[in-house]
């Protein structure tokens, strides 16, 4: 059994109508294999990919400078040549960033950057649209392909797309391209599996509605018409809960930076980013792009090679990626999201009199988040002494391993998978990204819930731990300013589902205090990060449900539960049993009152800890409950 058929096939969890005060359900006992695969499912649900593509084809030679190769580089390129001593180095590697680059240079010295160098395929093409298919499709030089490797992951991990698609249980984009135009790295089979948002998005429904005008010519070009208005159809059917997200989201304090030219603007896009993905949008894959790279021409200022237009590109690129890294955290996103820059090819290890640089071969990726190994992959390129006009940098990465790496370890394919979305027989880049499913602490679910009209219950689950020291309890009333409230020891080391609980006691409530909580995972070499936030509002006037349920814990899988006030007699509560990773195993409608009511959830019921979940016209109450 692979990854995909598990999700696609296994059932939901029973959900049996209530008759007679009594719940049924039946919990699936689980084989090893389905047991791994289920962990990793759930891991990668809540992983996302944002690609930055450097339209034009960057000069990657201007961008990672190999400070060991200076005499020759000068040489070749003393009219573009940035002085050595004025690069950021990295670490102890004799490579360093361009100056401009000091976000990403802050990136990597927090362990959240990961260069890899001289990545290309064989037989370069120096054509963009030829390159620009190849990176795209996930072909070699010899192939034409179509679909593109993450259009093919999003129609493999969404089966049934497009016609499947939205359903109530997938209602939101699959992928989302920024800007003008659909991206081929999300071709599909039969469309483009992304929706466009405008690079300017402010959260107005106009902006994201296509034309309502049917009527084609029956020609070529008509065609071509109705192909993109069926797309703006799909964007229609996506617009209501993308706007739903960018109400409910948000974007921390962070600055990103202002374009760096009239047709850029990757810090508004990678803003708009990060809103949504804190809107609860669940979207796989984000593609953000960044143009003006094809530097034949005027690359530097003439005298200061520090300086220039393609100084400003990748001020801009390093400045957004850093705000946005930045701004995930501050939101308790980043252990999220796994970002990758790309572009189309490279440029000559030659200059020209142009003050320019003309099309090349390879050139380095950047990886950035939480779970890339920060460091420098590859050695530097290797500079000739005699540099002639058409001499090229060799490869020493295939960029395809990259992929397969971002496939395996982030969004935890198998081999085959990986195999089968590629088209393709690669081995992954391992050293780039940590294995799927034995990150430091993987934190499955996280709640918040008040208990009674002072005291909050925090709850979460972890998947695995791999050095995990402890967890710290931090609360907040403006959702900025975080204060420490409590500790909790971690496992470890384990690889079972577990769960904790701590109670923050004795809130000092005013009417409609809010209060924002979230969990810093720390790991025992001091290593950190921020779990997602959770909010709580409490109410002094308000009447709040209360209910009381006991036994707890239960030895025989029953409880009793009531009220502890009247409702009318014709208010049902919808009563939901939940496990800890939110999962509905049984419900059911009742009228509750101050009269004892039997839940019995059989004998199928396994030992562990669950929540029982009441919702009536009092609102919403969770009641964390114990089988033995």
């Amino acid at each position: 059994m692979n990854r995909r058929d598990f999700i696609k096939n296994i059932a939901p969890l029973a959900v049996v109508p209530f008759f007679s005060n009594r719940l049924f359900a039946a919990i699936p006992q689980l084989t090893q294999e389905e047991h791994t695969l289920l962990s990793n499912a759930m891991i990668s649900d809540d992983r996302i990919l944002v690609v930055i593509q450097m339209n034009g084809g960057n000069d990657g030679l201007n961008m990672v400078l190999p400070l060991d190769q200076y005499s020759n580089l000068a040489a070749a390129r003393a009219n573009v040549l940035i002085p050595d001593t004025a690069a950021l180095t990295l670490g102890a590697f004799p490579t360093g960033l361009h100056p401009a680059m000091t976000g990403l240079k802050s990136l990597y010295d927090d362990n959240k950057l990961t260069v890899v160098q001289n990545v290309g395929y064989n037989n370069f093409s120096l054509s963009h649209f030829r390159a620009m298919d190849i990176f795209a499709s996930g072909s070699d030089s010899t192939q034409m392909i179509e679909s593109g490797w993450l259009g093919r992951y999003i129609e493999y991990y969404y089966p049934g797309f497009p016609t499947a698609y939205p359903s109530v249980n997938e209602p939101d984009p699959l992928a989302i391209c920024m800007g003008s135009s659909v991206a081929q790295a999300l071709q599909g089979f039969t469309q483009n599996t992304s929706q466009q948002i405008p690079s300017t998005f402010t959260g107005s429904l106009v902006q994201l509605l296509g034309y309502a005008n049917t009527s084609v010519p029956t020609t070529p070009a008509g065609a071509e018409v109705e192909f993109i208005r069926l797309q703006q159809g799909f964007a229609n059917a996506y617009a209501t809960q993308i706007i739903n997200a960018w109400n409910l989201g948000i974007n921390s304090s962070t600055t990103y930076p202002t374009a760096s030219t009239n047709n850029n603007n990757l810090g508004q896009q990678l803003k708009i980013i990060a809103r949504l993905i804190k809107g609860g949008l669940r979207t796989k894959v984000y593609f953000a792009s960044i143009g003006g790279f094809d530097t034949h021409t005027g690359q530097t200022d003439a005298i200061n090679h520090t300086i220039g237009f393609h100084a400003n590109l990748l001020k801009e690129l390093s400045d957004s990626i850093f705000a946005f890294q930045t701004d995930l955290g501050l939101l308790g996103l980043d252990h999220r999201v796994l970002g990758m820059t790309n572009t189309e090819f490279g440029r000559r290890i030659k200059s020209n009199a142009g003050i320019g640089t003309d099309h090349g071969t390879v050139s380095p990726i950047f990886l950035f988040g939480n779970y890339v190994n920060p460091t420098v992959i590859g050695a530097n390129p290797i500079i000739p002494a005699n540099v002639q006009n058409n001499t090229q940098l060799q490869m020493q990465i295939e960029y395809r391993e990259i992929y397969m790496s971002v496939l395996q370890n982030w969004f935890c394919l198998s081999a085959t998978e990986a195999d089968d979305v590629l088209l393709n027989n690669q081995t992954p880049l391992n050293s780039v990204l940590a294995p799927c499913g034995v990150l430091p602490i993987e934190v499955m679910t996280f709640r918040a819930e008040k208990v009674n009209h002072q005291d909050a219950l925090l709850s979460w689950t972890t998947a695995s731990e791999q050095n995990s020291a402890a967890f710290e309890i931090e609360r907040s009333t403006d959702a900025r300013n975080y204060r420490f409230v409590g500790k909790l020891a971690a496992a470890g080391h384990s690889h079972e589902y577990l769960s904790y609980t701590f109670t923050d006691k004795d809130l000092q409530i005013a009417d409609n205090q809010t209060f924002y909580y979230r969990l810093k995972l720390i790991d025992t070499d001091g290593a950190y990060a921020y779990s997602e936030i959770r909010r709580l509002v409490f109410s002094i006037d308000s009447q709040e449900m209360e209910v009381t349920l006991f036994p707890n814990p239960s030895a025989d899988g029953s409880c009793q539960i009531y009220l502890n006030q009247d409702l009318p007699q014709d208010a049902y509560s919808e009563i939901f049993l939940k496990d800890l990773f939110g999962r509905v195993i049984a419900e059911a409608s009742m009228h509750l009152d101050t009269q004892v009511q039997t839940l019995n959830f059989g004998q199928n019921i396994s030992s562990g800890t669950y929540y029982i979940v009441v919702k009536n016209a009092l609102g919403s109450k969770a009641l964390r409950w114990v089988v033995l």
